[in-house]
């Protein structure tokens, strides 16, 4: 009876064993299926995309249509009762041509020494593996000048637009750390004295600024899409289509933009151009607010569009190059706070101040 009874216990405890091992097996295999298949489905969600585009804007580009791409004709919009009719125009046009001055391509003087340090958005541990910014030392400089020692210098905007400052030192800085700024300056150190320094952007992650969207989650019936909005000053479109022809197109088949062809500058200068589309307000229409004018205020109250999208959850960002002329700091009296979650103007006002070897060559 005991050798039985053991007999038993061993044999149920082997069926144990043995379901256990189907169930791991079974588990497995259907795990593999399903990233497979939701990989598969990925990568033909991404390659069959089908973009909604303008036929107007790829005929003013001279761009061929693609299959990703569905066309709507010309005469889709109806635009014969507008009041303001804009004119049709060409790139090509010859009586144009004769009075452009082409820019000659400059030599690429920032590749002469590559960077050390680079920022990529990765997954982290520390913050739950969400996708951050992060601290990345280059392959190619480890290899050649490793072990590389750095130094983190966090750069910060001071109490206006009109002042920036470094924070305190970060040392030594581990490669694959998460940006603890946006900004910053850096300074490594590698084998046979030799050094880098240089001053680099990303985004540094804030988890409070992602609460938003369940705070103020977005309307079912919005279309949640995320909003970029590019400028170039003194460039009118016909001129951005005759000079950045690979530009243009790689925003109409690539990201299926949509070009404002409508759009016109509302007085002279900058401000004329920005601020009725990020204000819906001229200049004139709203606080008075440039330097030297008796009551001006800053910019701070005027009722910019970016506040509405962070009502509506979004996470916001603005940022322009040439601080010196800064669209709001030039004229006017800028901001008195940071108007958006990620403001680019230190960046620019501490890096293009830099006398270096290799002016404008940031990270």
């Amino acid at each position: 009876m005991k050798i039985r009874r053991r007999f038993r216990i061993v044999f149920k405890g082997q069926r144990y064993i043995v379901a256990l091992a189907l169930f791991v097996s079974i588990s497995t295999i259907l795990f593999i299926l399903l990233s497979f298949r939701t990989s598969v489905y990925q990568s033909f969600e991404l390659s069959s995309a089908v973009l909604i585009v303008d036929e107007d804007d790829l005929n003013d580009g001279k761009i061929k249509s693609t299959f990703n791409l569905q066309v709507l004709r010309s005469d889709y919009f109806n635009t014969t009762h507008l009041t303001c009719r804009y004119p049709k125009l060409t790139i090509d046009n010859p009586v144009i041509w004769k009075h452009l001055n082409p820019v000659k391509p400059l030599p690429p003087t920032c590749e002469i020494t590559r960077n050390w340090v680079y920022v990529k958005n990765e997954s982290s541990i520390e913050f739950l593996y969400v996708t951050v910014g992060t601290f990345r030392l280059t392959e190619e400089a480890l290899n050649r000048y490793g072990p590389i020692s750095c130094a983190y210098y966090p750069i910060i905007r001071s109490k206006d637009d009109f002042g920036t400052t470094e924070g305190d030192r970060i040392s030594p800085v581990d490669d694959k750390m998460p940006l603890v700024s946006d900004f910053f300056r850096v300074h490594c150190q590698g084998q046979h004295n030799t050094s880098y320094s240089n001053v680099h952007m990303g985004i540094r992650f804030d988890p409070t600024l992602h609460l938003r969207r369940i705070k103020n989650p977005i309307v079912k019936t919005h279309l949640g899409y995320n909003i970029l909005m590019f400028g170039f000053d003194s460039v009118s479109r016909m001129t951005f289509m005759r000079f950045l022809p690979k530009t243009y197109s790689f925003l109409i088949k690539e990201l299926g933009a949509i070009v404002m062809k409508g759009y016109n500058i509302v007085g002279d200068g900058t401000p004329a151009a920005l601020l009725p589309i990020l204000t819906g307000q001229t200049e004139q229409e709203l606080p008075e607010s440039r330097r030297g004018r008796t009551g001006a205020v800053t910019v701070d109250k005027f009722p910019w569009i970016w506040n509405q999208f962070k009502d509506n959850g979004y996470v916001t960002q603005w940022a322009e190059d040439m601080q010196s002329v800064g669209t709001f700091q030039y004229r006017l009296r800028g901001f008195l706070d940071p108007p958006v979650d990620h403001f680019g103007r230190p960046f620019y006002r501490y890096a293009e101040s830099r006398a270096t070897s290799r002016p404008l060559c940031f990270g």
